[in-house]
């Protein structure tokens, strides 16, 4: 009971609101309301007196973006970064042109070569083929000087006939074209061809004692075999 009346005095101590400490009351929490604007942001925030972000979310922003770079050159498959496996590729293809490259100039002086040898032995057999038509000229010079006796020979026309079966036997030689020696020579079967084969005691075996028709050399080539006659 004693309780009951302590409350009741407590109560009746207590003073009661007025109607203007309602009004004020109101007024305050309105103000605290009228601090946040329509769009959720207080009249502070709008102003830009507050920052958006912290000092500890900006530190962050700038270490993952210092860590965006670093995680690019992470290591791929085999223990190599993007760049290092870039620079092997690049080192690859530069290695392949340049193999390539070498090859080709090879095949290049294997061509030049072959084409320079095929010109070379084009150029042998039409020489070849050119003297071997001026070789029954020199055969009928010589038969023609060969009848002539000393007193025709010393007539002015056969002396120009001698003189020009000289000069073009020079001619010859300076093209590399010279007679194949036969007569007291062994008898060779890539220089002589043996027609007449005859017994002499005073010639050796194998030794050509008659030269029928003289044979003709251009260079190492042989353009004419030597006629010969072989004692055996």
């Amino acid at each position: 009971m004693a309780d009951e009346e302590s409350v009741d005095l407590f109560r009746d101590q207590a003073p009661e609101e007025s109607p203007a400490d309602e009004t004020a009351t109101n007024e305050r929490d309105t103000g605290d309301a009228a601090d946040v604007n329509a769009e959720g942001f207080t009249d502070a925030e709008e102003a830009g007196e507050i920052p958006e972000k912290s000092e500890i979310e900006e530190a962050a922003e700038e270490q993952e973006a210092e860590t965006e770079p670093a995680q690019e050159e992470e290591t791929m498959k085999g223990g190599k970064s993007r760049k290092e496996a870039k620079k092997d590729k690049r080192d690859e293809r530069i290695a392949e042109l340049e193999d390539r490259v070498l090859r080709q100039q090879a095949e290049f002086v294997n061509f030049r070569n072959r084409t320079d040898k095929e010109k070379a032995q084009m150029f042998e057999v039409g020489a070849k083929s050119a003297f071997e038509k001026i070789l029954p000229v020199i055969d009928n010079f010589e038969r023609g000087l060969a009848t002539l006796s000393e007193e025709e020979k010393a007539q002015p026309f056969a002396a120009g006939m001698e003189k020009t079966y000289k000069q073009l036997m020079t001619a010859l030689t300076e093209a590399g074209v010279t007679p194949i020696e036969a007569v007291g020579q062994a008898f060779d079967p890539e220089l002589h061809n043996a027609v007449m084969h005859v017994e002499d005691e005073s010639a050796g075996e194998n030794i050509v004692v008659e030269e029928f028709q003289k044979g003709y050399k251009y260079r190492d080539s042989v353009l004419r075999h030597s006629m010969v006659k072989v004692a055996n």
